[in-house]
């Protein structure tokens, strides 16, 4: 055979093979909207879950699989889930009010927002990345710009007062964002707190099903944690689950949303 033949042959398979699993997660989402719709929550959980795995968070498969867990009584994952869409989409009605539905409930309060919340969260971290490294990016180009000609001032000064106030904007945002990363929502129902890494004491008290808390360090198969009014203790890990597991991907899935 050929070499021109074999890349072709090559090829082809290389089209198949990506035309055949596009397909394929394209009827495991619709196999997943079926199954919500005829109210088998749990297996189109299972089948969100399954999109995920394949090709990384999204925005709308997070929520899809948010509304499953809350319509099946899952009320802990629902906000873990619904917590992880709204940190790719912060800016999205819908995602914000089913969090503020399953909360309540789960009999839990809003998350209490400072004055700068709102402003930080207008774009989510892969948005701001783009932005402050294109702010640096045109920061760079007009320095070097600058070398070779002297016309213009106002406006170049002006263009590089403005890619500097983006650049430190985003920085400032990112790293409000990037602050509530080591989070996780706690998943179990009562989850026991202990003094220390072991169960053999009587628990300091319980966290709620859908709490969120800060981890704060692991050992073995306990996190120490941290509420939001300071109170610190070690739980299971099984029982809590972190907002950005580590190794996971951000890749958009352009797919419906179902309303809960």
């Amino acid at each position: 055979m050929k070499i021109p033949t074999i890349i072709m042959t090559l090829l082809a398979l290389f089209v198949a093979s990506s035309l055949a699993g596009a397909e394929d997660r394209q009827t495991t989402f619709e196999q997943a909207n079926t199954a919500f719709a005829s109210k088998n929550y749990a297996t189109a959980a299972n089948d969100y879950q399954a999109v995920i795995l394949r090709q990384g968070f999204s925005a709308p498969v997070l929520f899809n699989l948010a509304n499953a867990r809350y319509q099946d009584g899952k009320l802990g994952v629902a906000i873990l889930n619904y917590e992880r869409a709204q940190l790719l989409a912060p800016d999205d009605a819908d995602i914000a009010f089913n969090l503020h539905l399953a909360r309540a409930k789960a009999g839990l309060a809003d998350r209490p927002a400072a004055w700068f919340d709102q402003p930080a969260r207008f774009f989510s971290l892969n948005t701001l990345s783009w932005l402050g490294a294109a702010a640096a990016l045109f920061i760079g180009v007009g320095l070097v710009a600058r070398q070779f000609t002297r016309r213009n001032q106002f406006a170049w000064r002006a263009a590089m007062t403005a890619s500097v106030c983006v650049l430190l904007a985003t920085i400032l945002a990112a790293g409000i964002q990037w602050s509530e990363l080591p989070q996780a929502v706690v998943t179990g129902k009562n989850t026991p707190v202990y003094i220390s890494p072991v169960t053999v004491a009587q628990p300091l008290y319980t966290l709620a099903e859908g709490q969120t808390v800060a981890l704060r360090k692991a050992h073995g198969e306990f996190m120490l944690v941290e509420t939001s009014d300071g109170h610190r203790g070690w739980v299971k890990s099984a029982d809590v689950s972190r907002l950005v597991p580590a190794g996971q991907g951000t890749d958009g899935i352009h797919v419906a949303s179902v309303a809960a």
